[in-house]
């Protein structure tokens, strides 16, 4: 009963000084909304790049090997590799070049991403599925025939809506037979694992006049076999190694590189939610400076009721009721503006629908909530020690 009544009072309050009050809402749900936006453009980021790096394959270990002056070792690790039967699906260099000139087919020329030398299992390690003709074959690594797979955005730019298979491409002057084409992985963006070319990585002698490889995928079977099989990657690579100097070897996988990733993105949620928290503590400065001033108009109002033998803990209440109303108006408000500013802000960068997680609406609008309470006890424990008699003596 006390409490309904402490609410109308309070409804009552800011339905008297509106403009106040609408002042008052609004530091608090720009501090709300600045903490929803924050975080979540920074969710909203970081979803992108694990997905991205899901599309390229997870279960993958990363290998990079070099030995100054020494020999290239990728026959000694393929074969490995593939002993390793329980853990590994496959393997593949993933060397690189960019072609000179770009790529022509006919009169057209086009610059792809990268030209990558591939295995005959590059569309395992790298989670590509064909979508037209096939991928590189066994036969195709050993007899280095000049055969090539474009991903998307490559025939896209390249051949628009023509079958490129059979077709023929140049690469630095050397023809190469198109035998397939990946589906699409991302975006078909001039950055995206879509905008590759991927020919036999014995070519590379063709192409780089060099057959020194050093950066390998290997594709594990699940999560726990990653982890036996980087263990034993890095065994044989320190056999390999052993008492020979100028020798450089790493081992990584991409679900290490995913956790390290989520463990960042959570230390920068906290960093923005902290930064974008100073702004509710200035609405919670203003709601005590709005409830001060509050007290002050009505002192006489707290004397005639304390004279009429009201409790401390109503006039406590009635206040703390104020304060919580005012900061949970700005809170809801805060909540609807930063949805919609962190759908429109991805809409328009990132093209997708994203909604604000629901743990993070709800501590922005349970954190304003508290700063009224928490802003709103002052100025409450302040009406309630009024005395009646200095009380009704105020004008």
């Amino acid at each position: 009963m006390v409490l309904l009544q402490s609410i109308r009072m309070a409804v009552r309050s800011i339905m008297i000084k509106k403009s106040r009050a609408v002042l008052t809402i609004l530091s608090i749900f720009i501090g709300v909304a600045a903490v929803i936006v924050l975080v979540s453009l920074q969710q909203a980021n970081t979803d992108q790049w694990i997905e991205y790096m899901r599309n390229t394959g997870v279960n993958r270990i990363q290998v990079y090997a070099s030995m100054w002056g020494g020999k290239d070792f990728t026959k000694e690790l393929y074969d490995y590799c593939l002993s390793l039967t329980d853990l590994v699906e496959g393997v593949t260099p993933q060397q690189s070049m960019w072609p000179d000139n770009g790529i022509r087919y006919g009169a057209k020329t086009y610059q792809p991403q990268q030209i990558v030398f591939g295995s005959d299992q590059y569309g395992i390690c790298s989670s590509s599925v064909i979508a037209l003709g096939r991928d590189i074959a066994y036969m195709d690594v050993e007899k280095s025939n000049r055969v090539c797979v474009i991903g998307s955005a490559v025939k896209e730019n390249l051949f628009n809506f023509k079958n490129p298979v059979g077709e023929k491409i140049t690469v630095n002057n050397h023809p190469m037979t198109v035998i397939g084409v990946y589906e699409q992985k991302v975006d078909n963006s001039e950055w995206s694992d879509d905008n590759i070319v991927v020919v036999p990585y014995t070519l590379n002698r063709l192409l780089l006049n060099n057959t020194m490889i050093e950066s390998f995928i290997v594709k594990a079977k699940d999560a726990a076999s990653t982890v036996l099989a980087v263990e034993k990657l890095k065994g044989f690579l320190l056999t390999m190694y052993k008492n020979r100097s100028y020798a450089w070897y790493d081992v990584s996988s991409m679900n290490q590189f995913i956790e390290q990733t989520n463990e960042v993105e959570r230390q920068n949620v906290l960093i923005r939610a902290a930064m974008a928290g100073l702004s509710l503590l200035v609405g919670g400065i203003g709601i005590m400076n709005i409830m001060l001033t509050t007290v002050t108009e009505r002192t006489r109002e707290i004397g005639i009721r304390k004279a009429l033998g009201a409790e401390r803990r109503s006039i406590i209440a009635q206040f703390l009721v104020e304060a919580c109303i005012v900061s949970g108006l700005g809170g809801i408000v805060g909540v609807i503006v930063g949805i919609l500013v962190t759908m429109s802000y991805i809409k328009i960068i990132q093209d997708k629908v994203f909604y604000p997680q629901y743990e993070v609406m709800a501590m922005a609008f349970g954190i304003s909530v508290v700063i009224g309470i928490l802003f709103g006890l002052y100025p409450a424990f302040k009406a309630s020690k009024l005395q009646p008699v200095d009380a009704l003596r105020t004008e």
